[in-house]
């Protein structure tokens, strides 16, 4: 990742209070940019995803915050994760 201001920004800038606080006090995570350093390391992303109210939440949020710094991401559509959305699940087929 190349110098981008976003990195410094504080995570109590961009996330509730009740989110960026724990990631602060207890991960020691303070900026947009520590959090995503910290999540490049899959052995961190039970404990992120913790202090979030779901996992797709955290996902969420670290996707938002790689595309402020110019990081592509893509979503994959993998029927093999499952539904996490019950609309989202698709209709029987009847024969």
């Amino acid at each position: 990742m190349a110098k981008n201001p976003v990195l410094n920004l504080p995570l109590t800038n961009v996330m509730r209070p009740e989110i960026a606080l724990p990631l602060q006090q207890i991960l020691h995570l303070y900026t947009v940019g520590q959090f995503l350093r910290a999540w490049r390391n899959p052995r961190n992303h039970s404990s992120i995803e913790q202090v979030f109210d779901s996992p797709e939440q955290a996902h969420h949020a670290l996707t938002v915050c790689a595309a402020w710094v110019g990081v592509r991401t893509s979503v994959a559509n993998n029927p093999d994760v499952g539904f996490w959305w019950p609309e989202d699940q698709p209709a029987s087929v009847q024969a």
